[in-house]
């Protein structure tokens, strides 16, 4: 496959193109209750931040713990049954979603369960493939082209969903997407299967965490997870408490920045590969940091799209160039590139859950606002990604 409009020779081989295929069907289902998942959490625990930051923190502390057994079941399964394995998990996840009310302890023991059985067999299956099938040389543009695809679909998705509930209730759109997210499992069946040896044990894995050469991946990494809980769970809800509960206030406003962004995507994807990366992490993470910062001081609807829209300008930057870096290092170190794929989940993961042990203090004493200036500060931390890693 080639894409020749705005990017000329960005070829993309078979492999990615059905990898990226089943992503955005993914992305599409997720994406018509996206924002809204956390939301249905925080009503369902009755408006209870702490209580929502407490789940989360429960869940990335097992997901932290289970990187490593996900990459020995690569060796078992193959990376393609294991993402098909993930998806029959994403879509039990999205069941017990649907079917909550019936039995809300039931349904969110089994949400919790699948949804960690769902990422644990996904993500690091995705990123080794993800890393082996871009092209160096385009990476870049490939993923600028890829993103903005996902963000055409993603930026009318909120409003969408927000219409759905606000007329027709949460069950509707948890339908729709257990729907669509069945159909990702067709591209899944036309990839090859491949097999990767992990060789780390754990002490392995701990031992590479704390490895000195290591360390301005993992700490970017930390500060890549702790940055990124707070926009998937402290900001919706923060949002919606500002919104005073409207749905299709929260969804419009989402869609609308999205599709702001869909043309700066594009110009980021040429950016990276003439500017280079290292630079550009560098100045876009000052917007990011800024763009947290106002958050703080945000009292309206106006303020949020306002502050949102300049906010995800950095982040768009920051966050291509970012993972382009992050998959460059993945493929360089080449047989090790599962062994560095589980480095960077679990060095995410302990960002996330940081973040939301901190956040649970944080939130009781000093409110939500707060943790928008300890992501900021975050959001500097992902400028050392810049500097090689070795992977042994």
């Amino acid at each position: 496959m080639k894409i020749t409009s705005g990017y000329r020779n960005v070829r993309f081989s078979p492999g990615i193109f059905f990898l990226y295929f089943n992503r955005l069907l993914v992305q599409i289902g997720i994406g018509i209750y996206g924002i809204f998942g956390v939301i249905f959490l925080y009503e369902q625990f009755g408006a209870s931040i702490e209580t929502v930051l407490l789940f989360f923190l429960a869940f990335y502390i097992v997901l932290l713990t289970m990187n490593h057994v996900s990459a020995k079941l690569i060796g078992i399964f193959g990376m393609r049954n294991m993402m098909i394995i993930s998806i029959i998990f994403l879509i039990a996840s999205t069941a017990s979603l649907f079917f909550w009310e019936l039995s809300p302890t039931l349904f969110a023991i089994t949400y919790f369960i699948t949804a960690v059985l769902y990422k644990m067999f996904y993500w690091v299956p995705y990123h080794i493939e993800f890393a082996s099938f871009t092209d160096k040389k385009t990476r870049g543009k490939q993923m600028a082209v890829m993103g903005n695809i996902s963000e055409i679909f993603l930026g009318i998705l909120p409003i969408i969903g927000g219409f759905l509930i606000a007329y027709y209730g949460y069950q509707i759109v948890f339908l729709l997407a257990g729907i669509i997210i069945s159909f990702s499992v067709i591209p899944l069946l036309l990839l090859h299967e491949t097999r990767e040896t992990y060789t780390w044990s754990v002490g392995d894995l701990i031992k590479e965490f704390l490895e000195k050469d290591n360390r301005s991946m993992v700490i970017a990494t930390i500060g890549d997870g702790f940055r990124g809980a707070v926009g998937m769970v402290i900001w919706p809800i923060f949002i919606f408490i500002l919104l005073e509960g409207s749905y299709s206030s929260v969804g419009a406003i989402t869609s609308f920045t999205i599709i702001i962004l869909i043309a700066i995507r594009f110009f980021v994807g040429n950016l990276l590969d003439t500017v280079g990366k290292e630079k550009i992490i560098r100045v876009s993470s000052l917007a990011d940091m800024t763009g947290w910062i106002a958050k703080v001081f945000i009292e309206s609807a106006t303020g949020i799209f306002l502050v949102h829209t300049y906010h995800q300008f950095g982040r768009a930057i920051q966050r291509m160039s970012f993972d382009t870096e992050i998959y460059e290092q993945a493929a360089d170190n080449g047989h090790y590139v599962d062994e560095y794929t589980v480095l960077k989940e679990t060095s995410l993961m302990a960002g996330r859950v940081l973040m939301f042990a901190l956040a649970i203090v944080v939130v009781s004493i000093a409110g939500i606002k707060v943790v928008f200036v300890l992501a900021a500060l975050a959001t500097l931390l992902m400028t050392t990604v810049s500097r090689k890693t070795r992977v042994a």
